[in-house]
């Protein structure tokens, strides 16, 4: 059993995330996306704070020394992009949602090589051109026509920003201080998004609050506040260090399957021609990027 250990942890933490889709549309259409993001990280703050004080205390002082990188990567993977999602689910199928995150990979790389100057190859260059294929396919229903004239489906407005969002977490993910690692950098970054959350919140008003009144939202905000937020990140630390980086990478890709999938099964949603055509040049680009990531030496070529 112990070799199905951190596999398992790993999928279990995939598809905690990829449930943000489905219970995002299903059970969260009410209340603003500020207020959601807020139900998902203020509990897990609240954890974070206190184990930092008890266990971590001389974390805040390198919180405090490295305050505005923190900020950034706080505004914008724990404030901005779950926001995005909960925007995204409110207008367009959990499916769509998913499937433009899929494509993120081609887009990290391709920024990650305007603004760090990493090396593509060739095989990078064909997971850009695959991945940002099928995000066209997308956009633009299968349609030529639309492509044309160019006619994007704007109900996937904020799909595609979400995916920019991810994007833009993840390339500035390297410039995070290295003296904060693991726990104490995600506590850091949970309370600090939770801190600019917090007054954006009021601002908005109480009436824009989500309420437990039903069991379906009652029970969505308890998901949102245990399993993506707390459990799948530990899940996933303690798998991905177990196995080491390289080998959790391929992991990354079943969040949006899952989310896409359990849109499907569980939402009744219509899978059409050009979610086949789209998601089959996306899955092709992460089965490249995957190869790719497992040979470095010839991914530079």
């Amino acid at each position: 059993m112990n070799q199905y250990r951190n596999p398992l942890l790993l999928i279990f933490a995939s598809l905690s995330w990829g449930g943000v889709y489905v219970v995002g549309r299903y059970g969260l259409n009410e209340g603003s996306a500020v207020w959601l993001t807020l139900w998902r990280w203020g509990p897990g703050a609240l954890i974070f704070f206190g184990y930092l004080a008890f266990f971590r205390r001389d974390t805040f002082s390198k919180i405090f020394s490295n305050f505005w990188i923190l900020l950034l990567i706080a505004a914008i993977g724990i404030a901005f992009f779950p926001a995005t999602i909960f925007l995204s689910v409110a207008e367009t199928t959990a499916l769509n949602a998913a499937l433009y995150i899929a494509a993120t990979p081609a887009i990290i790389m391709l920024f990650s090589a305007l603004l760090y100057r990493s090396p593509i190859g060739k095989l990078g260059w064909l997971t850009i051109a695959l991945g940002l294929s099928g995000t066209l396919v997308l956009l633009f229903r299968g349609d030529l026509s639309a492509l044309a004239s160019f006619s994007i489906a704007w109900n996937d407005k904020w799909a595609v920003i979400s995916a920019l969002s991810w994007s833009a977490y993840c390339l500035i993910l390297p410039l995070r201080p290295v003296e904060l690692d693991g726990a104490p950098f995600l506590g850091a970054i949970v309370i600090i998004g939770v801190a600019i959350l917090i007054p954006v919140a009021l601002w908005q008003g109480l009436e824009a609050a989500p309420l437990p009144n039903t069991p379906t939202i009652g029970f969505s905000l308890l998901y949102m506040a245990i399993f993506p937020s707390i459990l799948a990140y530990l899940a996933w630390n303690a798998g991905s260090q177990a196995i080491g980086p390289s080998n959790a990478a391929p992991y990354n890709n079943l969040p949006p399957l899952f989310g896409g999938a359990l849109g499907i099964l569980l939402l009744s949603e219509q899978l059409e021609n050009y979610h086949l055509f789209g998601g089959a040049l996306i899955a092709a680009s992460l089965f490249v990027n995957t190869k790719r990531a497992a040979n470095p030496q010839a991914a530079a070529q």
